[in-house]
């Protein structure tokens, strides 16, 4: 891994933190900022660069110098669960933060915590209430703000840190973008009394009788979301002027990626709750220095594997416990199957996905009512084969429970443990499945 992943940083990277050329072969260990971008309710599909009819000019000239992973999955349903799986590398029944409210685990060793041992300068700027909870996401962060407009404090603060290694998330632009939406449908037919519809399916979701948009709504709530994603498409733009006018598009490694998905009632459900596709399928690009070795990654990975590729890069130890693998494996050609995805939620009695192989799998605990999907082409999950695809739904269901215990035995919430060590017939199945050495 060693030898393979110098040769893999040797092609990627050509400048060290002091501006001079890096001999050949060699790379300075943590040598790059990094920057974090995580959009809130943003699905992959929605992108004209993983194959959405309008154009997304800013997102797509990001990719095309970016790696971009064609089935990125996140963790969770909702952002901060998802967020708090990339950022300490464990699942959510590990790391002990399912939902908001839940708080991320003392015990989990964050990135920004081994970024910040390592001399970086760490920040976090996310929407939010000034001042208001930071569910144990602040871990490791030398800066952590909460504020209607995030990304204007973001990009200040980059610019004083400009010269210095450093890692700095942004979450947002949910609220600006809001605003420019409303300017940007004014006068185009909004129906009557839309706002006050949407405020009934809010609140009906998750009871015994939620309520849908009939076809006229619908039009307009896909109408709304296209606009947000032009809107955030715009602002992307700006934000990586800003990058370049610092000479950072030159130094960082990027990671850009959706927190979390967006349905539009394709199963009967709105906005991120369910774990189909729509929500957990999510856009992943990862630019590095001089947007070199840019390529299109077809394998299945998940947002809960950037935490050990960000460190392996920047050349820092991975902490024990981490769930997710490095991601350089597959970038240098030497990764090795099952390229294996998996998702949880609290809701609905408590979901569960699998991507495996081509297909999508969305259940309950421990595969109970299992649909199976396949997602090449049937990537919104429209056509249940459980019936047709029995021995491969039988495959992704033991899985499945291997993840189960294994994300169990281990959780940092000790209502979520499972008491005692695993049974010899468990840790033949991990084994098995490469899940544990």
């Amino acid at each position: 891994m060693i030898t393979s992943l110098t040769c893999f940083l040797a092609l990627v990277v050509l400048m060290s933190c002091g501006g001079e050329k890096a001999e050949e072969g060699v790379v300075a260990a943590g040598a790059h900022p990094v920057i974090i971008l995580a959009v809130d309710g943003l699905r992959a599909d929605a992108l004209g660069c993983y194959g959405a009819l309008g154009k997304t000019p800013a997102f797509d000239a990001l990719a095309a110098e970016s790696v971009r992973f064609e089935w990125a999955f996140a963790q969770a349903s909702q952002a901060l669960p998802s967020l708090a799986a990339m950022f300490s590398g464990m699942y959510p029944t590990t790391n002990a933060l399912r939902e908001p409210g839940d708080y991320l685990a003392d015990e989990a060793v964050t990135l920004a915590e081994v970024l910040g041992s390592a001399g970086y300068s760490t920040a976090a700027f996310l929407e939010g209430a000034p001042g208001s909870s930071d569910y144990g996401l602040a871990q490791g962060f030398g800066s952590y703000q909460t504020g209607p407009t995030p990304g204007e404090a973001a990009v200040e603060w980059m610019r004083a840190h400009v010269d210095e290694n450093f890692l700095l998330l942004f979450g947002g632009w949910s609220n600006p973008a809001l605003e420019k939406v409303r300017a940007l449908l004014a006068g185009s037919g909004q129906p009557e009394g839309m706002n006050e519809r949407v405020q009934e399916v809010l609140v009906s979701r998750g009871t015994d009788s939620p309520i849908a948009f009939d076809d006229k709504d619908l039009k307009w709530v896909r109408a709304w979301y296209a606009a947000r994603v032009q809107v955030i498409d715009s602002m992307l733009d700006g934000f990586m002027a800003e990058i370049r006018r610092l000479g950072l598009d030159q130094r960082a490694i990027l990671v850009v990626l959706g927190s979390n998905g967006f349905a539009l009632q394709e199963h009967g459900d709105l906005f991120s709750e369910s774990l189909y596709t729509s929500v957990t399928r999510v856009p992943l690009l990862v630019r590095f220095p001089n947007g070199n070795n840019p390529q299109v990654v077809s394998k299945v990975v998940e947002v809960v594997d950037l935490m050990p590729t960000i460190l392996e890069i920047t050349g820092q130890d991975v902490p024990n416990g981490v769930q997710g693998g490095s991601l350089t494996p597959i970038l240098d050609g030497t990764g090795q199957p099952p390229y294996v995805a998996f998702g949880e939620s609290p809701q609905f009695g408590g979901q569960r996905f699998v991507a495996l192989g081509g297909m999508g799998m969305v259940s309950g605990v421990a595969g109970e009512g299992a649909e199976i999907y396949d997602l090449n082409l049937d990537p919104l999950q429209t056509e249940n084969l459980a019936e047709s695809q029995d021995d491969r739904l039988a495959v992704m269901v033991r899985h499945l429970e291997a993840w189960e215990k294994m994300v169990a035995a281990v959780s940092l919430d000790p209502e979520l443990r499972i008491e005692g060590d695993l049974d010899e017939d468990t840790l033949k199945q991990l084994k098995s499945l490469g899940y544990i050495q």
